[in-house]
């Protein structure tokens, strides 16, 4: 009897025990979940945005990529090879020929104008001339009209004036009888829309200037505009849904509940960015994350739309699956590894590896044409995404990756996307991923950051009508102040022309609206690129 009560407390000690271990094994396994989450965050709060990840060539000859070795980076920051830089020669910086000059002439003193030796004046002989740069205020100027009278002093019969409705000399304003002419209207666009500033801020800037316009009569303004702008983006709108890709991303905002005084509410912009054929951005405004404002914007469409993997974006092309077919972004799924880093870093390295190599090909084909993109990515891209999917099944199937660990949630991540993160290596027209959307969605959160949150849905809609016209005016690299007063006077005039107005076509009109610096920027961010690469590789050599 005590033989068997003893055998049940040890039956009983074991079950507890089994039953303790298990517990400790689950609270483990859930601290370090939370651990590699405070350290996401944290990241996130302190540490670099940058997503730029270094490697070294080895690792891709262990991974078998078969592609050109990648230069060595190192792996760990603060410990790259950096080759000694020449110091570069100061260059002095010439002052455009276009700028307005004021010449002030500085000569001799008239008592040492006279030879010393012979008492004779001395003629200019030659003159050195320096430049300074210098800035004066933007001020307000006022156009007064004066209509002249017209009568016959002699039978005093006749009498003729000019029309209190006519405009003479082409002096028209974009609203009919507003007092504010189209350089008012313009900079209150670029104000808001281009240099982010909120609309109290603009009153300021505009009081500075010498006239009070208070903040709703700078909305009114807007709102007014935005009526008269909305046929020149639906157009860009048709050309975008008319194409074959496109880009689409959100970003969150907040609304102001008119029914709810004080309380706000979470509204969204949507980005859609045409592809190469079609090259123009177009905001949209809705009050919620739902299908239905993306699926009113793509009715008309199909072809591919570059998303992220969230679930309304499925939404969006899951309900027309013979119409939209979805190519998920790869930086997505390279940034799961990016963050799994701290956590798993042998990991995390191989898998940006195999990405390293993908980009690597994509920075050669930038410029190339669908067809030449095409059959690179076949030849060098195809291999590489192979290798990278049967790593990817492999740690899915190691019982040593916990399934919410970052590297589990990275790995499921790449895979449950999987068909659609390939699309691109079947079409050149389809980007490796979706980073110049979110680019672009940038200068709107830029601005939200600044004018903190819409005050209703007019206002949403207003300005995703602006956001419209300026963003797609900077992504051709136009002086937004030149290309929107043109377009507003334009479409003030009656112009039903609306094609030149496009900003590709409007570009080939106006090239001295263009901002070549910007050109220049892109190409010296692509050859400092280059130089650096070679560098790297001489350093590893040496």
């Amino acid at each position: 009897m005590a033989a068997s009560e003893n055998n049940d407390d040890l039956q009983s000690a074991l079950r507890l025990n089994a039953e303790l271990i298990e517990t400790v094994e689950r609270l483990q396994k859930a601290n370090e979940q939370l651990r590699e989450e405070l350290n996401l965050y944290r990241s996130k709060l302190f540490g670099r945005s940058s997503e730029r990840h270094v490697e070294d060539d080895s690792q891709l000859h262990l991974f078998d990529l078969g592609v050109q070795q990648a230069e060595n980076d190192d792996v760990e920051d603060g410990e790259a090879i950096r080759p000694r830089r020449r110091r570069r020669k100061k260059k002095s910086e010439k002052l455009p020929d276009h700028l307005k000059r004021k010449v002030i002439e500085a000569d001799v003193p008239a008592e040492q104008r006279s030879c010393l030796c012979c008492g004779e004046e001395m003629p200019i002989v030659g003159t050195d001339i320096s430049n300074r740069l210098d800035f004066i205020p933007a001020e307000f100027f006022v156009w007064e009209i004066h209509r002249h009278k017209r009568a016959c002093c002699k039978c005093k019969e006749s009498i003729a004036q000019v029309p209190a409705g006519e405009e003479p000399c082409g002096l028209t304003t974009p609203i009919p009888g507003s007092d504010y002419g189209f350089g008012v209207y313009t900079q209150l666009i670029v104000n808001k829309f281009a240099d982010h500033l909120p609309l109290y801020r603009g009153e300021d800037i505009f009081a500075r200037a010498g006239m009070l316009i208070p903040r709703n009569t700078q909305f009114g303004m807007l709102a007014n505009i935005a009526a008269l702008a909305d046929v020149l983006v639906e157009l860009m709108k048709s050309r975008i849904v008319s194409g074959d890709v496109l880009g689409v991303d959100d970003t969150s905002v907040r609304l102001q509940d008119i029914s709810l005084p004080g309380k706000m509410r979470t509204a969204r912009f949507w980005l859609y960015r045409g592809g190469e054929d079609h090259p123009y951005n177009v905001f949209d405004f809705t009050e919620s994350r739902g299908r239905d404002g993306p699926a009113k914007f793509l009715r008309d469409f199909h072809g591919h739309a570059v998303v992220d993997a969230y679930g309304v974006n499925d939404g969006v092309y899951l309900g027309a699956q013979d119409q939209i077919f979805a190519a998920c972004c790869n930086a997505h799924a390279r940034r799961k590894f990016v963050e799994a880093r701290p956590n798993d870093p042998v990991a995390a390295a191989r898998a940006l590896a195999f990405y390293r190599g993908l980009y690597k090909v994509e920075d050669r084909v930038r410029e190339a044409s669908a067809a030449d993109r095409l059959e690179l990515r076949q030849n060098e891209s195809v291999p590489i995404m192979n290798d990278l999917h049967d790593w990817l099944l492999q740690m899915n199937g190691d019982r040593r990756v916990l399934p919410k660990s970052s590297i589990g949630k990275a790995v499921r991540y790449a895979l449950n996307q999987w068909d659609e993160l390939s699309v691109f290596l079947g079409d050149g027209a389809i980007p490796i991923d979706n980073n110049a959307t979110e680019n672009e969605l940038r200068r709107l959160t830029i601005g939200r950051k600044n004018w903190l949150f819409v005050g209703s849905n007019r206002g949403g809609r207003v300005a995703a009508t602006m956001y419209s016209l300026v963003s797609s005016a900077a992504r051709h690299h136009l002086d937004v102040w030149d290309y929107v007063d043109d377009c507003l006077r334009q479409l003030a005039s009656g112009s039903t022309d609306y094609e030149r107005l496009l900003p590709d076509v409007w570009r080939k009109e106006h090239p001295e609206s263009i901002r070549p610096y910007r050109d220049a920027e892109q190409k010296t961010r692509r050859l400092t690129t280059q130089q650096r690469r070679v560098r790297r590789r001489e350093a590893r050599v040496a």
